[in-house]
């Protein structure tokens, strides 16, 4: 039966290797995500050098737990293997530091907030309209006019994107499948914390699609959903946002409907007012 040897430094050991192991967890949980924003092989390969640096280490305190227990313990050549996995992995980590700390101590890039002046054609705040309106606006605004947009749908991302002719435009895709870029319909904070993000991010014009509010009022409570498109309304308001609501009022309960579209302007007043 395995035993501990050397408890002091089995557990450093073990903390170091539980600490690295999260936080390889959570740059693999990123990942995706990361790469698809920075869109800069450079720092691409940064984020890589990290991910190793950081492999390397997990694996290094792997052995040296081990070598505090009866199943290493004293193994040289695991000794010698770990010292070379910490020396490899620090140097990862050092020159994935220099990597990224040249290009802006050089003043090839710098951060800096977007902003643009307001548009005074766009009439911030919420509208609602049929799909068929909502979604050829939404496809005004992010394609034609370049505004910053993010959909809420029924659809899986690249479904929604083909059927619209966008590319990139992210998407928040509200189902009950087990996914990565699957959001469940109750989750209404959780969109809610999302798009607030979105608004916020920029001081710039714009755009969000929802165009799943039937299957909200399905899962969630009326008065949930209604408090979620109004505080969305409110967002939309203060940061340069337009909201745009599908609502097809066949599909709903009358005092429902009336409850909604009393958060909500038609989708002609936007139409007038980016179209004059």
């Amino acid at each position: 039966m395995p035993h501990v040897l050397s408890l002091g430094y089995f557990l450093r050991d073990l903390t170091v290797l539980l600490l690295s192991l999260a936080i390889v967890v959570m740059l693999l949980t990123v990942e995706k995500s990361v790469k698809q924003n920075l869109r800069v092989r450079y720092f691409t390969r940064v984020f890589n050098l990290l991910i190793g640096a950081f492999v390397l280490v997990v694996v290094a305190e792997l052995i040296g737990v081990l070598l505090r227990t009866s199943i290493l313990y004293g193994n040289e050549t695991y000794i010698i293997v770990r010292s070379f996995l910490l020396t490899v992995g620090a140097l990862l980590l050092f020159f994935s530091s220099i990597m990224l700390y040249l290009p802006f101590a050089r003043g090839q890039y710098i951060i800096v907030p977007i902003a643009t002046e307001p548009n005074q054609e766009m009439a911030y705040g919420a509208y609602w309209g049929s799909s068929e309106q909502t979604e050829k606006l939404f496809v005004e605004l992010t394609k034609h006019r370049h505004l910053p947009g993010i959909a809420v749908t029924r659809d899986p991302p690249e479904v929604f994107r083909s059927r619209l002719g966008l590319k990139i435009v992210p998407v928040l895709w509200v189902s009950k499948v087990k996914h990565d870029e699957a959001v469940e319909p109750t989750r209404l904070p959780y969109l809610l914390e999302n798009l607030r993000t979105f608004l916020e991010s920029t001081n710039l014009d714009k755009v969000i699609l929802i165009d799943c509010v039937e299957y909200l009022l399905l899962e969630n409570k009326p008065e949930s959903v209604l408090r979620f498109i109004a505080s969305l309304r409110d967002l939309a308001s203060l940061n340069r946002g337009i909201l745009l609501v599908s609502i097809e009022k066949e599909a709903l309960d009358e005092r429902i409907f009336n409850m909604l579209i009393s958060e909500l302007k038609p989708v002609r007043e936007l139409e007038r007012a980016i179209n004059t």
